[in-house]
């Protein structure tokens, strides 16, 4: 019999749910307003609302500038983490506020976010999308090809239109080059989906 696995109680309390997430993004979004401050859902529990849920241990806000609150710690490629108290759980709150060469995609993402029907804007699938491939971690990447497999949910046009309004045509050219790939697995994974 093999062994067993300990599954640590901390790692699952840990998991935000999309109703917390979003409670905890509109706080910071209501701070943010009240600051003059843009800010919009990205990362984890934004793939939850385009529904793909993954378990995430933090809220991902893209902003124009930091937040002001209390900083927990600098992110290292710009930015602060907070906490933020929602009802009996404190959530870490990551703003992004980027200042190194992805500074303008990442404005750009900001400046074109999505009004929801809650008090916080999201990032749209497109630039979703372009972020999810620049970051390239493996959970990106799952998300990456999760958004492009779902039927309407990412113009793939404006994917292309988005890099070059934010970076140009020649580096978008590139950009756009290499998220084909993506694309051709997204579509390759839907159609032996569908064959079966």
């Amino acid at each position: 019999m093999p062994p067993k696995v300990r599954i640590s109680s901390s790692a699952v309390s840990r998991s935000i749910p999309t109703d917390v997430g979003v409670k905890a993004a509109e706080i910071a979004s209501d701070l943010a307003e009240a600051n003059g401050i843009v800010c919009a859902l990205a990362g984890g529990i934004a793939m939850h609302i385009y529904g793909f849920t993954r378990a995430t241990t933090d809220v991902d806000l893209i902003a124009s500038e930091k937040l002001p609150l209390t900083s927990k710690k600098k992110l290292t490629f710009g930015g602060e983490s907070y906490r933020i108290k929602v009802g009996k759980r404190e959530v870490q709150v990551d703003a992004i506020v980027r200042n190194d060469e992805l500074t303008a995609i990442y404005q750009a993402a900001l400046a074109d976010a999505l009004e929801t029907d809650a008090n916080v804007k999201i990032i749209s699938p497109e630039w979703m999308a372009i972020l999810k491939h620049l970051a390239g971690r493996a959970k990106d990447k799952l998300d990456l090809i999760w958004l492009l497999q779902q039927d309407g949910l990412v113009d793939r046009k404006k994917v292309q239109k988005n890099l070059v309004k934010a970076i140009g045509k020649q580096s978008a050219f590139f950009v756009y080059e290499e998220m084909k790939s993506e694309f051709d697995y997204a579509d390759f994974l839907k159609m032996r989906e569908q064959s079966k």
